[in-house]
């Protein structure tokens, strides 16, 4: 806090940027605006940054892929990443004993109105994932020249390989050729759906986890 002895303006009140000026015991006094006050987090907050944290963490190497699945359409703002990081955090991230934990299998890189897998299956074959279903264009919007769509993903080392274009939903089996020289048996996280193209308009199915292989 200062004091004006004096002041060629006359009594000063008010404030000036980031200085108050004021009268006090017939002196003018100038002292600094006081700054924002800085409230701890809450519990919720905490858990909320957390939870935002891991599940960025989590998306953030599937980008490319989650913009082909999950951008908005028409949208040259909201990416697929972030419309999955929200997702994700209201529906794949639970709490235990009060800290968020992620469940990799809860997780959707696709949501849509077309018929999904039906009685999805990966397999390991080596360094190759042996996925399998059962044909199913007869129920609902599925079509027999829907197109499959697969991602497979380490988290751990954020390894991720994703088939933009497999085979037709009438076909019921898709060979996936790992490109890793290391196989990371059991860590491999398959999703998969179906998707129609009509021009640059893709509609999927929700996708499916087909567990960890």
């Amino acid at each position: 806090m200062g004091i004006i002895h004096s002041s060629l303006l006359g009594t000063i009140n008010g404030s000036m940027g980031n200085l108050v000026f004021y009268q006090l015991n017939g002196k003018t006094v100038v002292r600094q605006k006081p700054g924002p006050r800085k409230k701890p987090a809450s519990e919720r907050q905490l858990y909320q940054q957390k939870a935002f944290s891991i599940g960025q963490k989590f998306v953030t190497p599937l980008r490319e892929a989650l913009n082909f699945t999950m951008k908005k359409k028409g949208s040259s703002f909201e990416s697929g990443t972030n419309r999955t990081l929200s997702w994700l955090i209201k529906n794949a991230i639970l709490p235990e004993e009060k800290n968020p934990i992620l469940y990799p299998e809860r997780v959707k890189v696709s949501k849509g109105w077309l018929v999904g897998l039906e009685q999805g299956l990966a397999v390991r074959e080596g360094t190759s994932i042996r996925i399998t279903w059962q044909p199913n264009a007869w129920q609902g919007s599925g079509r027999d020249e829907d197109s499959l769509f697969v991602i497979a993903y380490v988290p751990e080392s954020k390894r991720v390989y994703t088939l933009y274009k497999g085979n037709y939903r009438k076909t019921g089996v898709q060979v996936l050729e790992l490109p890793w020289s290391e196989p990371e048996l059991g860590q491999v996280f398959v999703y998969a759906a179906f998707y129609a193209q009509d021009g640059c308009i893709r509609e999927f199915s929700d996708s499916i986890c087909l567990g960890k292989v």
